[in-house]
């Protein structure tokens, strides 16, 4: 794990959530920001007591050197390394908005690696001045609610100023809350927790050492480190697996996240583990050997020796001593030693390597007294009672490729456009593509006019004017007027010229003739190319195999799926 210690909302990872809370009415007494940072850690336990993390477990902690930034604002902080599993990032917006009910005096700012992800999420709802460059220090959560201060609260040619951002938020906060649509848009990424937790866990049964089987019915969340040390493990780590002993097995129900189950289930299992397995299709023990390994690697790599004794705790301290942690204070004296436990309690809890800090909760379970009761309780479990384990289905891990297109579509695609019992046409077909055609694009897409023009607008047409003012061009075509190029002919000049001479008349016979014919020609020719067009998409779509051809991708960017388009064929 890279150092945290470092200036606020700057990642420390390309998978890392920074997140900072404000509180303008604590001020700078130390005594309750501490009392705050207990309150809000206990809240966040509660929430997030049956969540499996995947990385980094979300807590709230005080800034060790809080004095290294000049004039930075009083906060608590959380960072927050989620790995691969990007879930973990949205479930931690979910848990912030839950603790800005409670805490209404809190302002949190939150960012990852890309900025402000909360407005990239929201992209397509975002007022056109909104970009990554002029959006700092103006996206917060406040009181259940996400707030964008606007240009109108805070220039955009000078740089938004923390301080000054908090007190636009505390102040007018019913001037800076973000529009409905960008409100619905994140809690829709989100998702519907807490009830979404249970729809992310997957339960089966294993076969394991008594130890670890106990350990994992304590504390299941210790399956998201073991998994993530098996399925990333070296030839060095490997080699710990050799002397693996099963000889005290017993069959209990792990929990795991889906992700956790699927990287697990498509991992190989390491040649010295081979050994020790007679099926390589007996899912129960292959399952529990390659538990086995990765808890075999966690406590191999770490050695008795403490975790104040490592690499990463002198580069920490090194770190400390560099920014003036320790206000030239003497070595060893009461006031050096005071700021040197408090800088290990922090490290303990944000700077430790994920194994060293993983080996020390086993350690600490191991000598408990529940250890040894569970570890009893599941030693003495019949072969009756172990069947009646139940394992969860296993169909989620397969998904077809319609499937797999719905759910791009929902997630990235253009809404359509058809409603109720719209059916596609050439027509409908033709105009969509040659409107999407018309738009302008650069490196960030396409760009949406800033006018959106009405999808239903009343227009008058007045066929006896159109009809007089074609015969009004006709007329001058056929004389072959020209102007003077010294002087412009007037209105009057050019009503006489039309409608003076009623020998004409014939002529506009012919003429009214000669552009009904033409028009209706266009028209017949138009349809034959609305409908050369569309049987064109559709022989396409019908020779791709499945959806996901340059057919199929241009009909989705218009909003039309493939079923939709074949289902209207014969129409």
């Amino acid at each position: 794990m890279s150092s945290k210690f470092q200036e606020p909302l700057e990642p420390a990872n390309d998978d890392t959530i920074q997140c900072l809370f404000f509180s303008p009415k604590l001020g700078s007494d130390l005594s309750l920001w501490e009392d705050l940072c207990r309150q809000l850690n206990n809240s966040i336990n509660l929430i997030t007591k049956d969540y499996i993390w995947h990385r980094d477990e979300f807590q709230v902690y005080a800034p060790i050197a809080r004095n290294s930034i000049t004039g930075f604002p009083y906060h608590l902080c959380s960072t927050t390394c989620f790995g691969d599993n990007l879930e973990d990032e949205w479930f931690i917006v979910h848990v912030i908005l839950e603790i800005s009910k409670q805490y209404r005096d809190l302002i949190i700012q939150m960012k990852d690696s890309d900025g402000d992800f909360l407005l990239i999420e929201a992209a397509n709802y975002l007022q056109s001045w909104a970009n990554p460059e002029n959006t700092e220090n103006r996206v917060f959560i406040y009181d259940n609610h996400i707030h964008i201060i606007p240009p109108e609260l805070a220039a955009l040619d000078t740089k938004l100023e923390l301080q000054k951002a908090l007190r636009i938020i505390y102040e007018t906060p019913q001037l800076t809350l973000a529009a409905n649509d960008i409100q619905h848009t994140i809690l829709n990424r989100i998702g519907n927790y807490p009830d979404k937790i249970n729809e992310q866990i997957h339960k089966t049964v294993v076969k394991l050492p008594s130890d670890l089987a106990t350990l994992l019915t304590l504390k299941p969340s210790l399956v998201a480190p073991i998994v993530d040390a098996y399925c990333n493990h070296d030839i060095i780590d490997a080699k710990c697996c050799k002397n693996i002993n099963l000889g005290d097995c017993v069959t209990v129900e792990v929990k795991f996240t889906k992700f956790l189950y699927a990287t697990l289930m498509h991992s190989k299992l390491i040649n010295f583990a081979k050994q020790h397995i007679q099926k390589e299709n007996d899912k129960k023990n292959v399952l529990g050997l390659k538990l086995m390994c990765g808890y075999q690697m966690i406590m191999n790599k770490v050695s008795e020796t403490d975790i104040y004794s490592s690499k990463e705790y002198d580069r920490f301290l090194n770190n400390l001593k560099q920014n003036g942690y320790f206000k030239n204070n003497i070595e060893n004296s009461k006031e050096y030693n005071h700021l040197l436990q408090k800088a290990q309690h922090y490290f303990s809890i944000v700077e430790c390597p994920v194994s060293s800090s993983v080996s020390v909760k086993i350690s600490e379970l191991l000598a408990s007294d529940d250890f040894a009761r569970v570890k009893k309780s599941l030693e003495g479990m019949t072969s009756v009672e172990q069947q009646d384990y139940v394992e969860d289905n296993e169909d989620w891990l397969n998904i077809r490729p319609d499937q797999l297109n719905e759910l791009l579509q929902t997630r990235y695609g253009k809404k359509s456009k058809l409603k109720g019992d719209d059916y596609v046409t050439s027509q409908k077909i033709t105009e969509e593509l040659s409107s999407f055609l018309r738009q302008t694009t650069d490196f960030e897409g396409i760009e949406q006019d800033s006018k959106e023009i009405p999808e239903q607008e009343n227009i008058e047409f007045e066929s006896d004017q159109f009809v007089s003012c074609i015969e009004k061009m006709l007329k001058m075509l056929s004389t072959g007027g020209k102007q003077d190029s010294g002087s412009e002919s007037s209105e009057d000049d050019f009503d006489d010229m039309c409608y003076d001479d009623d020998e004409n008349d014939d002529d506009d016979d012919d003429c009214d003739r000669e552009l009904q014919a033409k028009l209706q020609n266009e028209s017949t020719e138009t349809l034959k190319d609305n409908r050369t067009v569309l049987g064109n998409i559709i022989q396409s779509l019908k020779e791709e195999k499945a959806s996901t051809g340059p057919s199929s991708t241009l009909m989705r960017s218009l909003g039309v799926s493939k079923s939709e388009l074949l289902d209207s064929d014969d129409d």
